[in-house]
């Protein structure tokens, strides 16, 4: 059987793609795997914001490959991937989550706890750091890790965020660079840390394959807070964290959200918890909108 993975060309994008390739390899030796590097509007254009360039702004070109079938699967960070989604295409697998934080890199010589210029992209990550961090003044900034961190050691911005994933499947050893790093207290984007394997839905053969690799705790506990995403709105530029929980001991999951609302400069959060096996998908939407119609109740009262 042949597989042509579709992937994006920075590092980090194909260090996620190689790790998909590998697992499936290992499952079936007899595969024969291609990877193909795609070009996404988000790569293409590092002027605009994020926000500016819509949804799906990381995915969409490869959506189009994979129902075109010049590519069979894609690989994404599954916090890139639009909630409200293409009919034809599903998630099939999600690998074991990697670490869910958000961390502060920094130069050793800077006072983390005094007034700092630190750079991100992200609206949810700004929104978030204004109120739980009011020293720091955060400023726009574009680019793969490997830029941002370039930029950090120019002196451009004294501090950067980032997802500590990305960090650990591009094993950049910080201490080298001399620089150090933080776990920051703000709640992650929905699926941060998490892999997601698409394929169109009428490809059973490799949807069967692709559920081999699939790890069935990151894909109850990411389905939640993609689903409380959804309820909620505003898609992936929404100022709004998502965390969910599965305890194998007692057989629960457990979700909480927040939000930031930006007219009262105030965070908002509510949680849920619901009793259910680790493949209840349905139990999992149910709490994610029980949640996330709770905090729009509160943002909007």
């Amino acid at each position: 059987m042949k597989l042509v993975i579709g992937s994006r060309g920075s590092k980090l994008a194909l260090a996620q793609t190689y790790y998909i390739k590998n697992l499936l390899e290992k499952i079936d030796e007899d595969l024969e795997v291609e990877i193909k590097v795609v070009k996404t509007r988000g790569d293409v254009d590092q002027r605009a914001s994020i926000s500016q360039l819509g949804l799906g702004v990381f995915t969409k070109e490869l959506d189009i490959k994979m129902l075109e079938h010049e590519i069979d699967i894609a690989v994404h960070s599954l916090k890139d991937v639009p909630t409200v989604w293409n009919e034809d295409l599903t998630i099939a697998a999600t690998p074991q989550r990697e670490s869910y934080y958000d961390v502060i890199v920094y130069n050793r010589n800077v006072d983390i706890e005094g007034s700092v210029v630190v750079g991100t992209s992200s609206v949810r990550r700004r929104a978030f750091l204004s109120l739980k961090y009011p020293k720091m003044k955060v400023v726009p900034l574009r680019g793969n890790i490997d830029t941002r961190l370039k930029k950090l050691m120019e002196g451009k911005y004294q501090g950067i965020v980032v997802a500590e994933a990305g960090l650990r499947r591009l094993k950049i050893d910080l201490d080298s660079l001399n620089l150090n790093y933080r776990k920051l207290d703000i709640p992650p984007a929905p699926a941060q840390g998490v892999i997601g394997v698409a394929a169109r839905k009428g490809d059973r053969e490799i949807i069967k394959l692709l559920k081999k690799i699939n790890d069935s705790r990151t894909y109850l506990e990411s389905t939640a807070e993609r689903w409380a995403l959804r309820t909620y709105g505003g898609g992936c530029q929404a100022p709004f964290g998502a965390l969910a929980r599965y305890y194998n001991e007692s057989r629960e999951l457990h979700l909480i959200c927040s939000v930031v609302d930006l007219e009262k400069r105030r965070i908002l959060s509510e949680e849920g918890k619901i009793s259910c096996d680790i493949e209840d998908i349905k139990g999992a939407k149910r709490l994610a909108k029980y949640v996330s119609n709770r905090l729009k109740e509160c943002i909007e009262s």
